[in-house]
């Protein structure tokens, strides 16, 4: 399989690189993509960088170059409802952006609400960007499938209701949507999971866990592709 790995930086997988005895040999032209092979799988590791404006232009760059057998996005995010664990992975199936927009009165207005955005318009699905390629892989089935949204206000303790409320949301990201959007675009199958490293209805936060789960699906998920 022809797979590509998107992080926010290469750190967060260190010990999935090292379980494997791999190295990582970065791109010529774009350095912020490396190239190895794990298993019989020929795997590209791209570096995102913080924010969904990096994203989509090293992404968008990276699909230039060709198509892969599955594009799967790892990162570390917050959760809005109690029920979602410290740990635990989510597949986010369902993307909207969570706080483009602009407050008018008291209400929160977003972009599809200003007439920015267009639900009926390319790549929506259903209204918003849905991922069609969720029923692809069994091996995804055990990861509870969520909504998530992007925001550019992280971990923001007064908003993250508001948001939870208005869009129903599960999650929140830096840059989630900016991944779904080019993989909908250029119509590659993909997964984004994304691993709970803090709940903002509790207050409880653990990153090394997160970080340890993260690896651990990304060592077993390598197996069973």
């Amino acid at each position: 399989m022809r797979l590509l790995i998107v992080v926010p930086e290469l750190r967060l997988i260190e010990p999935f690189i090292r379980h494997y005895k791999t190295a990582l040999q970065v791109d010529e032209a774009l350095t912020y993509l490396y190239h190895t092979k794990i298993l019989h799988h020929d795997i590209d590791v791209m570096e995102s960088g913080s924010g969904v404006f990096q994203l989509v232009y090293k992404l968008t760059k990276v699909f230039g170059l060709g198509k892969y057998h599955l594009a799967l996005k790892l990162n570390t995010g917050v959760a809005y409802k109690e029920k979602h664990s410290l740990g635990d992975v989510l597949n986010i199936i369902n993307e909207k952006p969570g706080d483009y927009g602009s407050y008018e009165d008291g209400m929160w207005k977003d972009l599809y609400e200003h007439n920015l955005l267009n639900q009926s318009e390319t790549p929506h699905v259903r209204g918003s960007f849905v991922n069609m390629t969720n029923a692809y892989l069994n091996i995804f089935l055990p990861f509870r499938k969520v909504l998530g949204i992007s925001v550019n206000n992280f971990r923001d303790k007064d908003g993250y209701a508001i948001k939870r409320e208005k869009y129903n949301a599960d999650c929140e990201t830096t840059d989630g949507v900016g991944f779904s959007y080019v993989c909908l675009y250029e119509k590659q199958l993909f997964y984004h999971l994304c691993v709970v490293e803090r709940n903002m209805e509790t207050g409880a936060e653990n990153s090394s866990l997160a970080a340890q789960n993260l690896n651990e699906v990304l060592v077993d998920l390598l197996q069973k592709l």
